[in-house]
């Protein structure tokens, strides 16, 4: 058996049709493509607008850089981050100049567990950041009942979860900002990229400042540097408005073949999301006689799940020893990663010191989980192989 990874990129002749398009109109820098993945992303997901990026890194900080500047947060602002998710989340709170207080997740859904939220509210306190993990959203009715309560602004992390929804309502549009990764491997992809959505016209006119350097001018023409149709505004200054920089910005964007990537990839996103759903539902009919040692990533009826990955979360009762069990999924092709371990990292046990232990089911998860594929690259032959290997693996333990 080959292979069978946490991540998959599908290429298809609409891909390559669109690629060859943009290299041939010899345009490498944003245009056409960009603009038109931009709408269709952000109107996917209930936004008026959306900025491609270079990572979904840089739409986390790029959004937390834009609130900073519009709600005038200083250096003691902080931001509630879950206790598990990628480090980019927290990261991206660092790099612009933020405090990050972690808060403990569910130990059903491993998402920002909303009972634990306000014990971490201080007059400091600011913003939330939800991160819809695995691809399982969020409880968002009772986080932003709570971001009301307390007048804090939601930064939705929904790198892991295009397309998901809760309640009937996709995720990204409930918060103030949403950043998405299209990273190798995700639901959509672009190959390296990211885009941030919003509804707030004046948020999205300094994301497009930020992105370009802070670029005062942030018409279609200024920002694709159109030469053939001029923005009217460019010659009214001194400066060339297309060169005239009205903030300290960042060097983030995305090219055209990013953005024709991305366009083809979302006319396949109703495949995509049918594979990667029948995919995980066929891992936990098949694994379900074994959910007396594993938790499978099940869900509520109300929600969506898009299933990025498959998580599973080893019982500490039942005598399997992960790394022993991870040892014999790797040595017979099955990959897996670990669960998002964030405050176990040695660079923040640099900066925060040895917290783990008081976010006792972020470190359970770090201790007991995994995560292994469920992606629209595996057949029916791979599913049934991982089905069999992991049961062969519990039923022979002594």
């Amino acid at each position: 058996m080959n292979k069978i990874g946490v991540g998959h990129a599908s290429v298809t002749e609409i891909e390559r049709k669109y690629v060859l398009d943009a290299l041939e109109n010899a345009r490498l820098s944003q245009g056409k493509y960009v603009a038109k993945f931009e709408k269709k992303f952000a109107s996917l997901h209930g936004q008026r607008y959306g900025v491609m990026c270079n990572s979904g890194t840089a739409a986390l900080h790029l959004a937390l850089e834009t609130l900073k500047e519009t709600e005038k947060w200083d250096e003691e602002t902080e931001v509630l981050v879950p206790a598990v998710t990628f480090i980019a989340t927290s990261n991206a709170c660092l790099h612009a100049g933020l405090k990050v207080k972690f808060v403990d997740v569910d130990e059903k859904t491993y998402n920002l567990d909303p009972n634990e939220i306000e014990k971490h509210i201080t007059k400091n306190t600011r913003c939330i950041i939800p991160v819809h993990a695995f691809g399982m959203p969020c409880d968002m009715e009772r986080i932003m009942d709570i971001a009301v309560k307390y007048n804090l602004r939601i930064i939705e992390d929904c790198a892991e979860a295009h397309f998901a929804k809760t309640g009937g309502k996709v995720i990204g549009s409930f918060g103030d900002i949403s950043a998405f990764s299209t990273y190798v491997a995700h639901t959509i992809t672009t190959g390296v990229g990211g885009i941030i959505c919003t509804n707030n016209r004046e948020y999205m006119e300094i994301l497009r400042s930020l992105v370009a350097h802070g670029r005062a001018c942030t018409c279609e023409q200024c920002v694709a540097s159109d030469g053939i149709n001029v923005c009217p505004k460019r010659m009214q200054n001194d400066l060339d408005r297309r060169f005239m920089f009205v903030r300290m910005g960042y060097s983030c964007r995305a090219g055209e073949l990013e953005g024709a990537l991305g366009l083809a990839q979302l006319e396949r996103k109703d495949e995509i999301m049918k594979k990667r759903h029948s995919n995980a539902e066929y891992l936990i009919k098949g694994l379900e006689k074994y959910e007396c040692v594993l938790r499978l990533p099940r869900h509520p009826d109300n929600i969506e799940h898009t299933y990025m990955m498959f998580p599973i979360v080893i019982d500490k009762n039942s005598g399997i020893n992960k790394k022993k069990f991870i040892e014999y999924l790797e040595q017979n092709n099955i990959e897996t990663r670990p669960m998002l371990p964030l405050l176990n990292q040695p660079v923040y046990k640099k900066i925060f010191g040895n917290i783990e232990k008081d976010y006792p089911v972020a470190e359970y998860i770090n201790q007991y989980g995994f995560y292994i594929g469920c992606h629209h690259g595996i057949g029916k032959t791979e599913l049934d192989y991982v089905i069999d290997k992991i049961g062969t693996y519990i039923e022979n333990l002594p």
